[in-house]
């Protein structure tokens, strides 16, 4: 054995032990091994965090947030035409492609108390959309939908379904740019984002955003993807919609962008794949971040064992382990039947 000429190559087959390790470990841990809980009160919260093992933590508070979704569908059929580009991966790494993103998923979100996640096909989409869209969630990664489900014009199943309560998270390609027709895909053009959003306020240039939204957002949810392809212009977006922007921004547009429609909304997710933009998919879905949502307090520290303090008061509380390597998370939502403080009477969000 040659020490000089092996080395390199243990020292890579341990480094890919110990990524494989962690990803185990990511997806594999119970929420048995963590907890958490919230009492609500008129001016404050207080909170109480447990921890099998040493994690930092984060308590964000939040108003005007949307909640958990009843249940989450990941779009993904094979036999429909997709819209995405290429990415590149590290030499031997798992190619990131639609299959695998979609695999992915219903673990980063049932890590994060999101229970009731399934993938499903067009015909299922189309089953969905024929329903009210209230605490429905739908993500697309396909960069485009099935003409079954969206041809084009304002008559579409899908905007009946947001307009009636349905969120719709977007990655990959301009959103209502394209529809596809079985293997074919057809190019819609601008009019078909100015559906969803408004107004045609993309555009595909590939961009990174290097500063960080003024809300605090990116170190309070652990953001990472900083991709802004395929991100609304915020100045082009209509102003009797509401819209919100979280993450990393170039003061034009920024990684995440929510924005109103009737009583559902579309979020979209800047860039092209990568796990980044995956994670922080699986955080805004989680968190139940909204058009409406404003950042009230965030607490990070530290436990190992048990942990307890309060915040600012809110109408939903997000608490996570393990920052940028997340082993646990879950939403808190007040009870505004007994709360007293003057939020509850507003109407939830969707």
């Amino acid at each position: 054995m040659d020490a000089r000429k092996d080395l390199p190559v243990l020292i890579a087959v341990i480094l890919l032990a110990l990524i494989l390790a962690g990803e185990f470990v990511v997806f594999s841990a119970g929420h048995g091994d963590y907890g958490s809980d919230v009492v609500f009160g008129e001016d404050s919260i207080s909170y109480e965090i447990r921890s099998n093992g040493p994690h930092v933590y984060d308590v964000v508070v939040m108003d005007g947030s949307a909640g958990s979704p009843t249940d989450v569908s990941v779009y993904y059929d094979p036999s429909y035409a997709s819209n995405i580009s290429d990415v590149m991966v590290a030499v031997g790494g798992r190619a990131l492609d639609q299959e695998y993103y979609v695999q992915q998923m219903g673990g980063t979100l049932r890590m994060r108390g999101v229970d009731d996640v399934s993938t499903i096909d067009a015909d299922d989409m189309l089953a969905l959309m024929e329903s009210p869209g209230k605490g429905h969630a739908l993500v697309c990664l396909s960069g485009s939908l099935p003409s079954d489900v969206y041809d084009g014009t304002p008559d579409s199943p899908v905007f009946k379904w947001l307009a009636s309560g349905g969120r719709l998270y977007w990655a990959g390609n301009a959103i209502g740019a394209y529809c596809s027709e079985g293997e074919t895909l057809r190019d819609i053009g601008s009019e078909g984002t100015a559906l969803f959003l408004g107004s045609d306020c993309i555009e595909g240039d590939s961009r990174i955003a290097y500063g960080e939204c003024p809300d605090g957002s990116c170190s309070a949810f652990s953001f990472q993807n900083n991709q802004i392809a395929y991100s609304p212009s915020i100045g082009k977006l209509p102003s009797d919609r509401a819209h919100a922007h979280f993450g990393f921004s170039d003061g034009e547009r920024s990684s995440i962008s929510l924005i109103q429609y009737g009583e559902g909304f579309v979020c979209i997710i800047g860039g092209d794949y990568s796990n980044f933009q995956r994670i922080d998919l699986g955080q805004v879905i989680a968190s139940g971040l909204s058009p409406t949502t404003v950042i009230v307090d965030h607490i990070h520290g530290s436990v190992n064992g048990r942990t307890t303090g309060t915040a600012l008061a809110g109408d939903h509380v997000y608490i996570s382990l393990g920052g940028y390597f997340p082993v646990y998370g879950e939403l808190k939502e007040a009870d505004r039947c007994s709360m007293t403080r003057s939020s509850c009477a507003r109407a939830s969000p969707p």
